[in-house]
């Protein structure tokens, strides 16, 4: 156990404090000054250089457009996380009414005041209510199969799909993505809040703040599209955020192939396995990039044949004409996955595949081997299959490397922009569809020279960095 040192001891114990002050002195030196000094230079017009002159907040100015907006939601938002999981909370109720209901349906309101909100062009109802229609299905049926039965959340689960239909609805007469979203989360919001049936479950209150960061997230989403700022920096978030989405279910086939492999009987096969699964990580990533690069070649590249082969690229051109992807498709012709503006998200979501992460199964592995065979023999003795095992015994008692692993993948996502550069050049692709803040930082501060504009988006993407990895530490429950 460590031993706490009253004040008036220090004198004797001086000695062991010079063995921690090079440590200190080399992570002030390396980490916090540069930290500090870019935040100071974030009001500064600089070059990275010798120029730099005191320009207050314009570089905050010309990236967030109206400052004291996003102040007065990340407030609120700061409330949310701090007063959420506090039960019966007046201050809870408070700011999850304001982030359910209030700041999002006033979000529509100004929208559709100032002649957004509505969606540009023709709408194709049909192919909004089948798209909604086929998400709902899924959604529907992967959660009724997984939740089980007497798990008093599975409303909540089973309300997802529902939700997303309803979005569809609202896209189809009429509104945008942005506006149909607000309006369905200002009527869920009313509704959570005001049925009387929902008073006093505890799936009531978890089903009421996950809609309130849920309305948050929208009333950012509305502030970045239309408070004026960036719209390039807001265009990359969007990306970004995106890709947290998708890395999240990504996350999913490594817990599976730990938890395969550690349920192999043969522990020499289990070694096997383990050795195969480091193997891959003396390839450089350098090469990594260039294989799939080929791999999404449109003439040569595998990718383009398995989808012919297979008959999925004739389905994908049916698709496009019944969904109206405006000739992503075309019969005869081979996509261009990494040179065309509506491809290249798609491509880089399918990177990886089947993405296993090599590190993120051996944590997995570490985890799942802590377990103590009795829980097993627990399990055979009520009847549990694979599946309940799996949920109920495997995945909670590993939620702290599924927590650890979350905040790693959301920093790394948030600050990656090496392998988009390598691949598309400072300028984020075709039409700059993946110039995300990482690469819009560093375009700004190596290739245009406004060194202090980078600073403020670093700045930006801190707090935003912070904030996901605090909602994560909070409220990804570890209970063993």
């Amino acid at each position: 156990m460590p031993k706490t040192i009253e004040s008036r001891k220090i004198k004797y114990y001086w000695p062991l404090y010079l063995f921690v002050l090079p440590s200190v002195f080399l992570v002030a030196l390396l980490s916090y000054y540069p930290a500090i000094n870019a935040m100071y230079h974030s009001f500064y017009r600089w070059n990275g250089e010798d120029i730099s002159y005191f320009i207050g907040a314009v570089n905050f100015n010309r990236l967030l457009g109206r400052p004291l907006l996003w102040m007065a939601v990340f407030a609120i938002f700061a409330g949310l996380i701090g007063t959420a999981r506090k039960e019966n909370s007046a201050a809870g109720r408070f700011f999850q009414i304001i982030s359910s209901i209030i700041l999002p349906g006033l979000s529509l309101v100004v929208l559709l005041f100032n002649g957004a909100g509505i969606a540009a062009g023709k709408v194709n109802m049909g192919a909004e209510l089948g798209l909604g229609l086929l998400i709902f299905l899924i959604m529907f049926s992967v959660f009724n199969f997984i939740v089980d039965s007497e798990n008093e959340r599975k409303w909540i689960y089973l309300s997802i799909p529902v939700f997303f239909l309803v979005v569809s609805v609202f896209k189809a007469l009429g509104l945008d993505s942005l506006g149909a979203w607000l309006l369905a989360c200002t009527l869920s919001g009313a509704a959570l809040w005001s049925l009387p049936s929902l008073d006093g479950r505890e799936s009531a209150r978890s089903a009421r703040v996950l809609h309130a960061f849920l309305g948050t997230g929208l009333v950012l989403w509305a502030l970045g599209a239309h408070a004026g700022g960036d719209r390039v920096l807001w265009g990359g978030f969007y990306v970004t955020a995106v890709l947290v989405a998708f890395n999240v279910v990504k996350m999913v086939p490594s817990i599976v192939t730990a938890v395969v492999i550690h349920r192999l009987k043969s522990e020499r096969w289990n070694y096997i396995y383990k050795v195969m699964f480091v193997v891959p990580m003396i390839i450089p990533g350098m090469v990594y990039l260039l294989i799939w690069k080929f791999f999404f070649n449109p003439n040569e590249g595998i990718f383009n044949r398995i989808l012919v082969r297979t008959g999925c690229m004739d389905l994908l051109v049916l698709l496009d004409r019944a969904l109206g992807w405006g000739g992503l498709f075309k019969e005869g012709v081979m996509p261009v996955w990494l040179g065309h503006e509506g491809l290249v998200l798609p491509a880089l979501i399918l990177w990886g595949f089947p993405w296993v992460g090599v590190v993120g199964v051996l944590i997995y592995l570490a985890g799942l081997q802590n377990i103590d065979q009795s829980a097993y023999e627990a399990a055979d003795l009520d009847g549990a299959n694979p599946l309940q095992k799996f949920l109920y015994i495997e995945l909670p008692l590993i939620m702290n490397q599924v927590k650890i692993n979350m905040v790693l993948m959301i920093i790394g996502t948030m600050q990656a922009y090496a392998h988009i550069m390598i691949l598309f050049g400072i300028d984020g692709g075709p039409n700059g569809k993946l110039m995300v803040p990482g690469l819009l930082m560093f375009r700004s501060a190596f290739q245009e020279g406004r060194a202090g504009y980078a600073c403020a988006v670093g700045l930006i993407m801190f707090f935003f960095i912070l904030a996901l990895t605090e909602i994560n530490n909070k409220y990804l429950k570890v209970e063993k």
